[in-house]
């Protein structure tokens, strides 16, 4: 029996995003949290998150790590950095990765998410997925949900 290629591809990437090890923490803390001085920049979203937005989304190299939008297949762990605006404890952040459009899988396939939820005064957390060999080259995509609201969401190629 001949498998399809699209469906090997499928089971691919399904297959990477069950294996990858993926974990939120806390990169800093913000004793005195940060708060939403703007309110131009507020949106439906925040208010609906309990004021608690993403002001910042970006991809690293490492934990505290500058922004970056291109990886090597090498780089095996690429990290998101989400700042919060009025950081509060018990916020839910849920960071989902998506294969946008990436050699021999389909395009926006879901590879993995994880919800975290922040402690008193965090206003930095990061997401991490650790890949079990090479990332495929193509372009992806980091979707940010804030107590189960939609966010930002940041995009990245591996090169």
């Amino acid at each position: 029996m001949k498998l399809h290629p699209a469906l090997l591809g499928l089971g691919l990437i399904v297959a990477a995003g069950l294996a990858c090890n993926f974990s939120v923490g806390n990169v800093n803390s913000n004793s005195g949290g940060a708060s939403n001085t703007s309110a131009s920049n507020s949106s439906n979203a925040s208010e609906t998150a309990g004021g608690v937005r993403v002001e910042e989304l970006y991809a690293a190299k490492s934990s505290d790590g500058d922004a970056t939008t291109s990886f090597s297949p090498s780089d095996r762990t690429v990290y998101v950095i989400a700042k919060l605006s009025d950081a509060k404890a018990g916020t839910k952040v849920t960071f989902t990765w998506y294969g946008v459009d990436v050699e021999g899988h389909s395009k926006n396939s879901k590879v993995q998410d994880v919800e975290y939820t922040t402690g008193p005064g965090e206003n930095k957390v990061s997401a991490h997925l650790t890949g079990p060999q090479d990332w495929p080259k193509g372009s992806y995509r980091v979707e940010t949900e804030v107590n189960g609201k939609p966010d930002k969401s940041v995009e990245y190629t591996v090169e």
